[in-house]
């Protein structure tokens, strides 16, 4: 089969989505299917998103360089503006600055010209999503905000992470792993707020860059914690599998995540989870006091989580080992997903 993956990048920013668009592509062409890439650039600023709708709703990829396109696969919004007679949606977000994080600091301003961005992005959101009907999403959480926003019932389509076979558990060391992007969403803020407020030395290592960078690492300055918490920006996939597989501990308690990469790495080398109850994606796989810690979000709740994986390496240990397990039993795989989202049915599949 001929497939068309349709998505938007943020040119300069590579994390989870571009991982999953690779390995999607990759698990296509290893079940013997032709795969074409079909990208645009999408900027966040909300003066763009007019041209960006209009460009993808023009587009008929009924024929596409040439060559047809038996079925396209779309996963982000606009991608399934588009036009094509066989197409399905794997929703790894709605556009969220339009739905739930409108008038927020991540959002669209709750101002006129806002509300009416907002509006029409719902309108054209929802009425393509209803006209395509065969859609499945990145997960449970997705789908809960796509069912309140639009009243769509789908169901979620978990996949692993990347290198997923390439995570190990080694011994314990005395540090806190914080994985991600480096922005307001991902909270490491609550992260260094948290160590501040720790009756013991918490040390953190937090990995990955971004627009926040600057701000937190002169919040580290001020509170004094220059020699608890390092910043070791972008590592390769060979440093960040080996600080997996040392940690005590992961903390990765964003706001609302849609999926959470970071949570299934930990999970895979045998690492306990830090996370918040109001962190979204990440509940569908930490179980409170189990495979980790679900707390509320609040620099002496999450300080309190830490202390206990530093201070009782046995109870990190077992927490860590119950989330392998918990994995494994997802059976998650990239050949499940093929399988899914080439079906005539696909939301028909378990």
């Amino acid at each position: 089969m001929r497939i068309g993956v349709a998505t938007v990048y943020m040119p300069g920013v590579r994390g989870g989505a571009e991982f999953l668009v690779e390995g999607l592509c990759t698990a296509f062409a290893r079940a013997g299917h032709r795969v074409q890439r079909i990208l645009a650039p999408f900027d966040y600023a909300p003066a763009s998103h007019r041209s960006a709708s209009g460009l993808w709703s023009g587009l008929d990829l009924s024929r596409y360089d040439g060559a047809g396109i038996d079925r396209l696969v779309c996963l982000k919004y606009p991608t399934w503006l588009a036009r094509h007679p066989d197409t399905v949606v794997w929703l790894l977000h709605q556009h969220r600055p339009a739905f739930d994080l409108f008038a927020t600091p991540y959002g669209f301003a709750d101002d006129e010209a806002g509300r009416a961005l907002a509006g029409a992005i719902r309108n054209v959101d929802a009425e393509a999503l209803r006209r395509i009907g065969r859609i499945r999403t990145l997960s449970a959480r997705v789908s809960e905000r796509l069912l309140a926003s639009t009243g769509i019932v789908a169901r979620p389509l978990l996949h692993p992470p990347a290198d997923a076979e390439r995570f190990e558990a080694g011994p314990y060391e005395p540090f806190i792993l914080a994985p991600s992007r480096l922005e307001g969403l991902k909270r490491q803020d609550l992260l260094i707020d948290a160590v501040a407020a720790s009756r013991i030395c918490v040390p953190v290592a937090i990995v990955g860059d971004g627009g926040m960078r600057a701000e937190l690492e002169r919040k580290v300055a001020a509170l004094g914690l220059q020699d608890r918490v390092r910043f070791l920006g972008s590592v390769s996939r060979e440093t960040l599998l080996a600080l997996y597989a040392r940690c005590a501990g992961v903390y990765f308690a964003p706001v609302d995540e849609d999926y959470g990469y970071v949570t299934l790495e930990a999970m895979l080398a045998a690492r306990p989870v830090v996370t918040c109850r109001d962190s979204g994606g990440p509940l569908a796989f930490v179980v409170d006091g189990e495979t980790g810690f679900v707390v509320e979000p609040d620099a002496r709740s999450v300080a309190a989580a830490l202390e206990s994986l530093l201070e009782r390496p046995g109870l990190a240990g077992a927490l860590g080992r119950a989330g392998r397990s918990r994995y494994d039993e997802l059976r998650l795989s990239w050949d499940h997903v093929v399988d899914v989202l080439l079906a005539s049915d696909p939301e028909a599949v378990p």
